[in-house]
């Protein structure tokens, strides 16, 4: 279908979703279709509804990601202003029989929300996706306000819902989440000797704070042997955001964390903080990992962090992770290690 660099649709996108559009319309009732969704399928899923350039698109996904908003309300407007989201796909196979295994990148495993629900039904209206945008604070692109104005009208057919005939020989079931890489981290904790204490596969909130929620954590371990003993690691997974506001760095949510711990870490205490797909934000690390070593002045750091430009802060530190793009996405993983 060709390759996109998340969250926002690239160039290279244009004329994959038209194909899969065409041999979705191609599909008979006796068709049997297997749909594999993974994290990361809103950005090469990108075809925009009639009168919407994909330079708008990409422009629109842009100012949603900088917002900082909830990755379901930035969802619930990408669906509104595709051709193939929001259940679309699953309207243009019937009746064929659809089967959907998917891996989730979202906190709550909702298959409508992953990817953007291409063969799920969508709770969400026109009105909703024109809430999120104002909500947001965003200038939208006009050909995107137009058509979400259309839509709100009843000019333009809604997505398909949870009644619609459309998923009638549809089922979708989620192979790996964010719990599976979870699990896994743990295990591999614990073979090292670090009882993993796992505080959430669905942590979410803005970066800064939850690391500092973090940090708070490794310090009551490391005082007072609670909620584990040392050695110990802390597992965490979901997603956090980074609302940019007047910031024109460089980073993503995973290096702003990392940054943020960094600055309050307690001696010997390591933390990593990844997306795993392999990039996170705009940029070519997965993530980071760093110690209290990693900033010898906390008011640059701190400057970065203002600055929201992780980025160039931690590659200068050699603190960056690049693991290059891992073909699948079920969300970030954090882990804290605390020795004895």
């Amino acid at each position: 279908m060709g390759e996109g660099t998340p969250p926002g649709p690239a160039a290279a996108t244009r004329a994959g979703p038209r194909r899969v559009l065409d041999a979705a319309r191609g599909a008979a009732a006796d068709s049997l279709v297997v749909v594999v969704a993974t994290g990361g399928g809103s950005a090469l899923l990108a075809a925009p509804a009639e009168g919407i350039p994909l330079a708008d698109l990409r422009d629109l996904t842009d100012a949603l990601v900088r917002s900082g908003a909830p990755i379901d309300r930035i969802n619930a407007v990408r669906k509104h202003v595709s051709a193939v989201k929001g259940g679309r796909l699953a309207r243009e196979l019937a009746p064929a029989t659809t089967v959907g295994i998917v891996f989730s990148d979202v906190t709550s495993d909702d298959p409508s929300v992953v990817a953007s629900g291409p063969i799920s039904p969508d709770p969400t209206t026109y009105d909703d996706a024109r809430a999120v945008v104002s909500a947001s604070g965003i200038d939208a692109p006009e050909s995107v306000r137009a058509h979400l104005d259309r839509g709100a009208a009843g000019d333009v057919p809604e997505t398909p819902g949870p009644d619609d005939r459309s998923f009638d020989d549809v089922s979708v079931h989620v192979l790996a989440d964010n719990a599976t890489a979870v699990a896994a981290a743990s295990e591999v904790c614990a073979t090292r000797g670090f009882d993993p204490v796992v505080l959430s596969s669905s942590i979410r909130g803005e970066s800064q704070a939850a690391a500092v929620t973090h940090v708070a954590v490794a310090e009551e371990i490391r005082r007072r042997g609670s909620p584990a003993e040392p050695p110990a690691a802390i597992v965490s997974g979901g997603e956090t955001t980074v609302a940019v506001g007047t910031g024109d760095g460089t980073g993503g949510p995973n290096q702003e964390f990392a940054l943020r711990a960094a600055v309050a870490l307690p001696d010997g205490v390591v933390c990593c903080a990844v997306d795993s797909d392999g990039l996170d934000g705009p940029t070519d690390a997965a993530g980071a990992v760093v110690d209290a070593d990693s900033v010898p002045d906390p008011r640059d750091a701190r400057a970065a962090l203002a600055a929201h430009d992780a980025y160039g802060y931690l590659d200068e530190r050699d603190a960056l992770v690049r693991t290059g793009a891992t073909g699948t996405n079920v969300n970030d993983l954090r882990v804290l290690l605390v020795p004895a």
